[in-house]
């Protein structure tokens, strides 16, 4: 994965995991004095690069698989159903149904229940189930069918797969307001309205007429219902201990999240990035998760732009430096030196903010979105917000940016900080969903130090890259086209990128997708889309923006490691750097429809073993 396209025969590694040689066996070999271990891989079998995972969040991956969490998320289709739960459904209400409450007698009636990965874009919506009344949609009054399908009697809330949004009840609703209420002379029979962190933040609590709908848009919006849930949850993370409650995780769940934890060794990985840490007790509870013996991969951490600036933090690497320190072996935990910010929502959700309104449908799923919504009231805004971290000069910034027009605030945020102070770090369009040719012609530019401001400012070249969510291709494509209209073909616009020489990597933002990095593969080259809910039908959406194999390969391997400053030990296999394998049981480049290979089972290679430091990571073949 070198920029040479080198293809070797055999590497050496040293007792601290560090590669020698790499070349032919018979140069490798030569070089090798006694008591050298000879590992040889079976015929068809091919050493990589190990995974890298550029943006994933790593707390939710892993509650998601606890059993007193409700996994609502749709089926995937054939080719990637080994990621489906048990109870799977393309049925929004029959999805909802799967949530089975305790009996009363056992559970306080102010504890909540809870939820995750329900999907009203993709889960067909077929008014009328379990009591509801004539053709509300579940979007305009979720509350509704969460009362109807779920119950009254005990809290409810619900996250969508997108992570941007929430669907609650009443009680939920009585209970947050209660908490809100502590110590204070107000009125506890009625709903309250939303603390000004909801509303300052980009959150919303929707009405209509004055009503509250259950329908919560943006982790600000949900934040103070998830504070008002008891420590019992896994949302006890969200408290000022969570390393203690993790250790209590641990030990009570140890088999459901082993298997979570297993499942990124897996996969191939053997690093991840967690894409957005809210609190320096979430920054903690990762580096313990990492630092433990039996974690197999490493961490690298983003924090969020508010914490950094509210908490004073400044950027944290790994304990030692293989570059450094001739007796280094690179640690598990790399340390928190990105700063991540939202830009605006998700676009299945209807909340990414867009140049042109939302296509409506008769489903109603984004109608009344108009252009979507921004978590900031303009770029300016985002660059108050960024400037005293930018002007430290000392950390890297990735913004999350889904639509085309909060992709041009990125833009424009970027190169006015640039202006204003050069930072050497590395800057990120985090997803770049929905493709726009002049977004991509500037993002190019800023690489290139041509970009000029609408005022005749040159902007000095910054190391502007990409990386893409290509699950919404493969998922959630035939439902773009239903809410987006043309511009759907081009989501994670590969030929935009290509043609403007921007660097692109390929990640999962899991829990929104599974974390597997050969399903990335095979999505980026085929662009095949499915059709919800039968999932018999599938075709290519954008074929134009169509990776090949050698650059989908690229962006879950070198790519990501430069987009997060790690290339330097990691991304490549390369004499001087960590050997961070990954053993595959065939060569994806045999899969090369050029040369007669059937790039569609490209996700059905086996992951055989990982390697960090050159030592096989816990979990044995895969």
């Amino acid at each position: 994965m070198d920029d040479q396209g080198t293809i070797a025969e055999a590497v050496s590694v040293d007792a601290l995991g560090r590669i020698l040689k790499v070349g032919t066996e018979k140069d490798v070999t030569a070089a090798l004095g006694t008591g050298v271990e000879i590992v040889r891989l079976a015929p068809q079998q091919v050493l990589m690069p190990g995974f890298i995972e550029p943006h994933m969040h790593l707390l939710p991956t892993l509650i998601q698989s606890l059993p007193v969490i409700h996994n609502l998320a749709p089926c995937l289709p054939l080719p990637y159903a080994a990621a489906n739960t048990s109870n799977c459904q393309n049925d929004l209400l029959g999805a909802l149904m799967t949530m089975k409450l305790a009996p009363s007698g056992k559970i306080k009636d102010r504890e909540f229940s809870m939820a995750m990965n329900l999907d009203p874009s993709r889960q067909q919506f077929i008014p009328g189930a379990c009591g509801g009344k004539g053709a509300v949609s579940f979007m305009d009054q979720p509350m509704l069918y969460i009362e109807a399908c779920v119950g009254k009697d005990r809290p409810v809330i619900i996250l969508d797969q997108s992570g941007h949004l929430a669907y609650v009840n009443r009680q939920a609703f009585e209970v947050t307001c209660a908490e809100l209420a502590k110590g204070q002379d107000k009125d506890k029979g009625k709903l309250c309205d939303p603390p000004s962190s909801v509303t300052e933040n980009g959150g919303e609590w929707v009405k209509v007429n004055g009503e509250y709908t259950g329908l919560i848009r943006e982790a600000p919006g949900f934040q103070p219902f998830l504070q008002a849930m008891t420590k019992g949850l896994p949302l006890g993370l969200l408290q000022p201990h969570p390393v203690e409650y993790v250790e209590k995780l641990l030990e009570d769940s140890a088999k459901d999240l082993e298997q979570s934890i297993l499942a990124l060794r897996g996969a191939g990985l053997t690093t991840i990035a967690d894409g957005g840490l809210s609190s320096v007790s979430q920054i903690n509870a990762v580096k313990f998760l990492a630092e433990r013996k039996d974690f197999p991969v490493r961490v690298t951490g983003l924090v969020r732009y508010d914490i950094a600036s509210q908490q004073n933090l400044t950027p944290t690497g790994p304990a030692c430096h293989p570059s450094k320190d001739p007796q280094c072996k690179l640690p598990k935990w790399l340390g928190a030196s990105g700063i991540k910010l939202w830009v605006d929502g998700s676009t299945q959700g209807c909340t990414a903010l867009l140049e042109l309104p939302y296509r409506y449908q008769d489903t109603g799923h984004c109608q009344g979105a108009k252009e979507g919504r921004a978590d900031f009231t303009s770029a300016q805004a985002i660059i108050d917000g960024l400037s005293p971290l930018w002007k430290t000069k000392s950390w890297r910034f990735q913004m999350h940016a889904n639509g085309n027009k909060a992709n041009q605030w990125a833009i424009d945020a970027f190169t006015q900080l640039q202006l204003q102070e050069v930072n050497p770090h590395g800057v990120l369009f985090i997803h770049n969903t929905v493709g726009s040719e002049e977004v991509s012609r500037q993002i190019g530019s800023m690489r290139k130090g041509t970009f000029v401001t609408k005022d005749g400012k040159a902007v000095p070249a910054m190391d502007a890259r990409v990386t893409h969510l290509i699950g919404h291709v493969a998922y959630w494509g035939n439902s773009f086209e239903q809410i987006l209209g043309a511009d759907a073909r081009n989501i994670d616009p590969v030929a935009f990128d290509r043609q403007n020489g921007i660097p692109f990597s390929l990640h999962s933002d899991s829990m929104v997708t599974p974390s597997r990095p050969l399903w990335f593969v095979e999505q980026a080259v085929t662009r095949r889309t499915w059709v919800y809910p039968e999932l018999e039908k599938s075709y290519v959406l954008g074929a134009e923006h169509a990776a090949t194999i050698e650059e989908a390969l690229r962006a879950i391997t070198v790519e990501p490691a430069r987009q997060h400053e790690l290339d330097g030990w990691l991304g490549t296999i390369e004499p001087g750097k960590v050997a961070d394998f990954v053993v595959l049981g065939a060569n994806p480049l045999d899969f090369n429809p050029a040369k007669g290979g059937d790039p569609t089972k490209i996700s059905q290679i086996q992951v055989v073993q990982t390697y960090l430091n050159g030592q096989p990571t816990a979990g044995g073949s895969k």
